[in-house]
C-alpha cells in the first residue's frame, strides 16, 4: 500500500518505495501577546537566581548544610550577647559593651574567607563551563547586565555575613537599652559607620572573588586560586614586616587588611590603619572590575 504524507492538514501519497511515513506538521508563528516586561526583570531574574544557587535554596537539604552552617556562625556571637540582657535581666549590660563591632568584624572574618572561597568565584565558573554566556547576551542580558548582576548577587550574599550580624547588634542594643528611644538617638551616628565599614569589606571581596572566578571554568580553580590570594598575602606581609621592622606590609594583607580599615571606620578612626591600606584596597576593587570588563565586554564564552 502506497505511503501517505500529511501537509497543512491534507493526506498527500507518497512516492512508491519510499522509506518509513514521515509526517509534516503545518506550523506557523504567532504574534507575543502576553504582557511584556522591562529589561530590569531580566536582570532582577537573574540576581535573584545567582542568589539562591550559593545558598543551596531550590535544591536538595545537603546544598544548604554548608552554607547556612557558615550564617549560624557569622551571626550566633551576636545573638549571643543580645540575648545575655534578655534572658537574664539582672545582669545591666549592653550587647556592645560585651563585643564591639570592631570585634564583631574581626571574629567573622574567618567566617567571610571561608563563604566567598565557597560561593562567590563559582558565581561566575559553571556559566563559562557550560558555555551559555554566548546564549545569555543574545536574548536577555547583555554583558553589562550579567556583571551588575553578579555583582548585586555577590554584594547581597556578603552583606548577609558582614552587616547583617552588625545589624542585629546594633538592635539588640536598642531593644535591651533600658531607655531605647534616648540609647538609638544617641547612638544614631552608629548606623552610617557600620553600612560604611560593611560596604568596605564586601566591595573589597566581591570584587576578589569574582575576578578570580572570571578566569576560569572549573570551579577548584576558583576556588584555590581565592585561598591562594587569601592565604599566602597574610604570609608574605607577615615576612616583610619581620625583615623591615615596620607595621607598614600589614596593609598589603588582603585577608585582614578590609577588616582593619572597616574596625577603623566604626571606631571613629579611618586613618588608622594608614593611606597604603587604602590604596590596596583601591587597587583590589578598580583592578576586579577592569578584570571582570576585560573577561565579558566581548561577550566572550572561552
Amino acid at each position: 500500500m502506497a505511503e501517505e504524507r500529511v501537509a497543512e492538514g491534507r493526506a498527500v501519497p507518497a512516492a512508491a518505495g519510499t522509506a518509513p511515513r514521515a509526517v509534516l506538521h503545518d506550523i506557523r508563528y504567532s504574534r507575543f501577546s502576553g504582557a511584556l516586561r522591562p529589561r530590569r526583570s531580566a536582570v532582577g531574574a537573574f540576581v535573584t537566581s545567582s542568589v539562591r544557587r550559593p545558598l543551596g535554596l531550590r535544591r536538595s537539604a545537603g546544598a544548604k548544610v554548608w552554607p547556612f552552617l557558615l550564617l549560624a556562625v557569622a551571626y550566633l556571637p551576636a545573638l549571643a550577647v543580645v540575648a545575655v540582657p534578655l534572658l537574664v535581666p539582672a545582669v545591666q549590660v549592653q550587647p556592645t559593651d560585651l563585643i564591639g563591632y570592631s570585634a564583631l568584624l574581626a571574629t567573622n572574618s574567618v567566617v567571610l574567607l571561608a563563604f566567598v572561597a565557597t560561593s562567590i568565584p563559582s558565581m561566575l565558573t559553571r556559566d563559562r563551563r557550560d558555555r551559555v554566556l554566548s546564549l545569555y547576551f543574545a536574548t536577555a542580558l547583555s554583558w553589562l547586565e550579567y556583571v551588575v548582576g553578579s555583582v548585586l548577587a555577590a554584594l547581597w550574599l556578603l552583606a548577609l555575613i558582614v552587616l547583617g550580624p552588625m545589624l542585629v547588634l546594633f538592635v539588640g542594643s536598642i531593644a535591651t537599652a533600658d531607655a531605647p528611644g534616648t540609647w538609638a538617638a544617641d547612638h544614631a551616628g552608629d548606623l552610617p559607620r557600620i553600612v560604611l565599614a560593611s560596604a568596605v569589606v564586601v566591595l573589597f571581596h566581591t570584587s576578589l572573588g569574582l575576578a578570580v572566578g572570571s578566569l576560569t571554568s572549573r570551579r577548584v580553580f576558583a576556588v584555590g586560586g581565592y585561598l591562594a590570594v587569601v592565604l599566602v598575602g597574610p604570609a608574605l606581609a607577615g615576612v616583610l614586616a619581620v625583615v623591615t621592622g615596620d607595621e607598614w606590609p600589614l596593609a598589603l594583607d588582603p585577608s585582614s587588611g578590609p577588616v582593619r580599615l572597616a574596625a577603623s571606620i566604626v571606631d571613629g578612626a579611618i586613618s588608622g590603619p594608614g593611606a597604603l591600606a587604602w590604596v590596596v584596597w583601591a587597587v583590589v576593587v578598580v583592578g576586579g572590575t577592569v578584570v571582570l570588563a576585560a573577561r565579558y565586554g566581548r561577550g566572550s564564552d572561552r
